[in-house]
């Protein structure tokens, strides 16, 4: 049987996906691509913004569109939070819990062995354990991507923060580190796969760790990871403010191997709307930390989550984020409008920011960040990167892929390079993307 996945959200999604996708090819089931005909549809969700729930709905409506009579199994933080509702979506069989996804195999044996009997009832069927519940971190050795040139390591999930606008920990429950040992070994068999980019992932991704009865530091797993023998690079996925030490700044400076990219979540530059958001930093330690890496790093790649319309973000409170952003040396941002999430501590809050507002101050720090993006890829010009490459684009032939700093990068260069990791001198930026050619 043909089974394709639908993933959204974050990179610790798409190490589910992946480990889900392992499960079943051992089961027999062959994969194929979310565009063409399977038997059965997974769509792995994701409930960041409301945007993210319309998106997973509509997931599902795709994968029917394509064959009507497909099993669809819905699992992911969307799923997780919002069981009942799923269930009764339309064309839906089964809803999955985050915390039962490696189980996934025996629930579609469950599900096909009675797919003889007459089905009494119309909702789909909903597998959900305790989130909540004390548990032991579960993973599994993956050797397939989508993609096929990053691998996403899954060191850690849950969270034990308490933000007022975020649904993680009731999606993904208290925070929980996987072994050393493990992970080092999970690495390796990517390694071993011919994967060149090692993409840490979590969903508090610093506190690994934190959780242990003798606590261990990230920085010493990155180290750990970064010494493993083999042609690779490590790249970190988002890490929060307060989990960047001091020698993990060393060591993306110093090691060749780790990505000198950061993606550190800001979500506002006013203190007072931090305090609201129940963030466990204030807008001058975020400052400090920053200009402390990219003083020692340089050049930095760096990245930012803001949320704008926060309830209660006056005018003075977003010109202090805008002011931030201006000085800080951001190469892009992922800029939110903020949308209410039930079940949050913030959906009751008053003074909610008009939509007209939210989209004006999020087009305000679009424009300002791509001006500073500009400014950042114009200092490469004349200078040497190494790219990943990832594909060749059909129409013009060229290759693409990203730099070490994950700054798109363009290359008109002949021959099959999918998955090589290519020095690149860049020549010119053009339509947000560096130019290059290879290094002979």
């Amino acid at each position: 049987m043909k089974v394709a996945f639908t993933t959204l959200g974050c990179r610790t999604n798409q190490h589910d996906t992946a480990e889900m996708q392992v499960i079943l090819e051992k089961e027999g089931y062959a994969i194929v691509n979310s565009s063409e005909t399977a038997d059965i549809y997974v769509i792995n969700t994701c409930t960041v913004t409301a945007r993210s729930d319309y998106s997973s709905r509509l997931a599902v409506k795709k994968s029917l569109a394509i064959n009507e009579n497909a099993t669809v199994v819905f699992t992911g933080c969307y799923a997780q939070l919002n069981p009942e509702d799923s269930s009764k979506m339309e064309g839906l069989d089964i809803v999955l819990g985050n915390a039962d996804k490696l189980k996934i195999a025996e629930v579609l044996k469950a599900k096909l062995k009675n797919d003889s009997l007459q089905k009494e009832s119309s909702l789909a069927e909903v597998y959900m354990s305790d989130i909540h519940a004390d548990r032991e971190f579960q993973t599994l050795p993956v050797t397939q991507f989508q993609g096929r040139t990053k691998a996403f390591i899954k060191v850690q999930t849950g969270c034990d923060e308490s933000c007022s606008f975020c649904t993680v920990v009731r999606a993904r429950g208290s925070s929980a580190s996987d072994t050393r040992e493990n992970i080092l070994d999970n690495v390796r068999h990517a390694i071993d796969g011919g994967y060149k980019e090692i993409t840490l992932t979590g969903i508090n991704l610093g506190t690994w760790g934190m959780d242990f009865h003798l606590k261990e530091t990230f920085s010493s797993l990155v180290e750990d990871i970064a010494n493993l023998n083999g042609n690779f690079r490590v790249r970190l996925s988002s890490i929060n403010p307060m989990e960047i030490d001091d020698h993990l700044i060393e060591l993306i400076s110093q090691h060749e191997k780790i990505c000198p990219h950061l993606h550190i979540p800001l979500q506002s530059g006013d203190t007072e709307v931090l305090s609201k958001m129940r963030r466990n930093y204030n807008a001058k330690q975020y400052e400090h930390i920053v200009r402390r890496a990219s003083e020692k790093i340089s050049p930095l790649g760096l990245g930012a989550d803001v949320i704008v319309g926060f309830p209660g973000e006056s005018e003075v409170s977003f010109e202090h984020t805008r002011k931030l952003i201006e000085e800080l040396p951001f190469s892009y941002l992922h800029v939110f409008s903020y949308s209410p999430r039930s079940g949050t501590e913030a959906h009751n809050f008053k003074n909610n920011i008009k939509n007209i507002t939210k989209k004006e101050r999020n087009l305000i720090l679009n424009d300002l960040v791509k001006e500073k993006a500009q400014q950042f890829y114009k200092s490469f010009i004349g200078k040497k990167v190494t790219v990943l490459v990832e594909e060749r684009k059909q129409a013009d032939g060229v290759l693409k892929g990203y730099s070490e700093h994950y700054i798109p990068v363009s290359i008109d260069a002949e021959g099959f390079l999918q998955n090589q990791l290519v020095s690149v001198l860049i020549t010119e930026i053009r339509k947000n993307k560096l130019i290059g050619c290879l290094e002979s």
